[in-house]
This record gives structure tokens, sequence and C-alpha cells, in this order.
């Protein structure tokens, strides 16, 4: 249990420190490379099929008020104290 309270209080403390949220987003597919100079020709990046929507992970901005920061901080701190003395407790 303590485990699990330290992974949610290090998170929204996270959350709150850098302002920033995980989130899916679709992959960009790269545009196809430029020829090199030697002749070679670039392969073509592969493309999905389209029932395969390929997803990456991306930190996007939280847009947190200096209030909703606080609050993170407040409640993230809150949480890992009790995580701290469950653990010392035993429980």
């Amino acid at each position: 249990m303590s485990l699990v309270l330290i992974l949610a209080g290090a998170a929204l403390v996270c959350i709150a420190m850098f302002n920033r949220v995980p989130r899916l987003v679709p992959a960009d597919v790269g545009e196809p490379r430029m020829a090199e100079r030697s002749g070679r020709v670039a392969a073509p990046p592969r493309r999905p099929r389209s029932d395969q929507r390929r997803l990456r992970l991306a930190f996007v901005p939280a847009r947190l008020t200096e209030t909703g920061r606080a609050l993170l901080t407040t409640v993230g701190g809150s949480v890992l104290i009790v995580a701290f003395f469950l653990a010392l407790s035993g429980a």
C-alpha cells in the first residue's frame, strides 16, 4: 500500500514541479529524407497501415495556475508523508 502511495505522491509532486503531464499523441510520420550526394537514395519511411494508429508518449504543458500547483504539491507531499508513516508502521 505504501508503494502505491509513494508512486501517486511522487507523480503529483512531479506534475506540480515541472508543469507537464504525459499524454498519448499520434506519432508523426517523418518526411522522406533527401538523397545523399554520393547518389544513394534514402529509403522512404515505413508507413503504418490505415487500421494501425501509432501512438507515442509526449509530455505536454499542464497549464496549471499557481493555486493548482500549490494544491498538487500539498496533496502530493501529504500522500508521501502518509506513505512514509505507513512504511514505518509495517502496514
